[in-house]
């Protein structure tokens, strides 16, 4: 009776809610990227500079946006950050086909987009503490992991159909709005629904939370730096492996292994599909298996995709299509396991009215990482004529995750519930 009171049933429609809104911005981030050559071909661009107008700036804004909007979540709380995130992602997308041929424009309008990105992922750690019990923390972690992949999957299929649709890429984008409109009517619905009870680790720290000073204890801890290195390692991981691996396996030899670009398309989706089943599973794993214990459930997330992940580049797997597809799967599916679990120990262990200030400083600094692998991987790529080296760093800095998750025990100085 006290845990049906303090977290009532209606938080799992909080929940979907959240999957909502992780599905929108990856729709609306990821959209350009499937008919970017016919964005270059009307705003006089080569697919290089297109890219960068559309995805790069984006990434950029994205980045800063992510860490006011961890901030705006632990002062008015999710809802107001929801609704504003909502508008911004789709009001300027509905005036692509007016100013969509005028480049300035079109990157004001991304930038504008960028801005309801960041209180999106900010929120999942304030969310999972104040809405679910410990114990379902990690299931709550892994579906915003899995819908934000789902986004990104309905994205590449949905810009095509649209574009196609439509005729012009200004007039397929506003089409792809719809779900921000979904999430917006779930979100105003919410503060009508039942709200969470007082918990008592809760309550203890949100009557003083505007000068308690939590978000600065937290900086010194030793543990909150090792906790966002281990997201930046998978934030290098997962932008470079992503990016790179497609033209690997596309590309003849000796750049790649020669598979064509639809086959190559076909694996990498194979990787997203394993990616999705893996952050929902890893919440149950974490809760039934381990205890509750998400450090152990991150260092054999690491552990495991290195190996996987570089054994692409051996001919004994890629020489067989099967045994790469079971590769891929394979590193895709523990890749997942990564951040669900380092987002439910900040949950965990950090004070709820701070998590979301801890989770959109991670998400800003991961943006930046994540650009930095890709253009590393690119550099080395330039210079040694195959992916190899590429896929190798990729593998390296998971090894170097694997190692700083060790060192991921929780911070004395906060009396929190959840794993010892």
């Amino acid at each position: 009776m006290i845990q049906s009171a303090s977290y009532p049933r209606f938080r799992w429609y909080v929940l979907l809610t959240l999957c909502i809104a992780n599905m929108a911005s990856a729709i609306i981030m990821i959209a350009p990227a499937p008919i970017i050559k016919f964005v270059a071909q009307d705003l006089g661009l080569d697919v290089g500079q297109a890219t960068m107008a559309m995805l790069g700036v984006f990434s950029i804004a994205s980045a800063f946006s992510c860490i006011i909007g961890g901030f705006l979540c632990d002062r008015f709380g999710f809802v107001k950050p929801y609704i504003a995130s909502f508008l911004f992602l789709a009001l300027p997308t509905l005036a692509l086909p007016y100013v969509g041929h005028n480049l300035g424009a079109v990157m004001a309008v991304r930038i504008i987009q960028a801005l309801g990105i960041g209180a999106i992922p900010a929120s999942v750690s304030p969310i999972a503490a104040i809405w679910f019990p410990p114990q379902e923390r990690g299931i709550v972690t892994g579906f915003q992991g899995m819908s934000y992949t789902l986004g990104l999957a309905l994205g590449f299929v949905a810009a095509p159909a649209a574009f196609a649709a439509a005729g012009t890429w200004q007039g397929a984008m506003p089409w792809l709005t719809l779900i921000c409109f979904v999430g917006l009517v779930l979100t105003i619905v919410i503060p009508f629904g039942p709200q969470p009870g007082t918990h008592a680790h809760i309550e203890a720290r949100t009557a003083l939370a505007a000068d308690s000073g939590d978000f600065k204890l937290a900086v010194v801890q030793p543990v909150t730096w090792i906790l966002l290195s281990v997201m930046v390692c998978q934030a290098w991981v997962m932008a470079a492996f992503n990016d790179l691996t497609p033209n690997y396996l596309a590309a003849d030899s000796p750049i790649g292994v020669g598979y064509g670009a639809m086959m190559g398309g076909k694996l990498m989706m194979a990787v997203q599909i394993a990616y999705m089943v893996g952050s929902i599973t890893t919440g149950f794993v974490m809760e039934k298996i381990f205890r509750g214990t998400t450090r152990p459930v991150i260092m054999i997330g690491y552990a495991v995709f290195a190996i996987f992940a570089v054994s692409i580049i051996l001919p004994l797997v890629y020489g067989r299509l099967p045994v790469l597809l079971v590769c891929l799967m394979v590193a895709g599916f523990f890749q997942a396991w990564v951040i669900p679990n380092a987002l439910a120990f900040i949950s965990l262990h950090y004070p709820p009215h701070i998590t979301g200030k801890l989770v959109g400083t991670a998400f800003g600094i991961n943006l930046f990482a994540a650009s930095a692998g890709i253009m590393l991987g690119a550099y080395a790529l330039h210079h040694t004529g195959n992916y190899h080296i590429s896929i190798i760093i990729v593998g390296t800095v998971a090894a170097l995750g694997f190692v700083l998750a060790f060192f991921m025990k929780p911070p004395k100085v906060f009396v929190m519930t959840g794993e010892e």
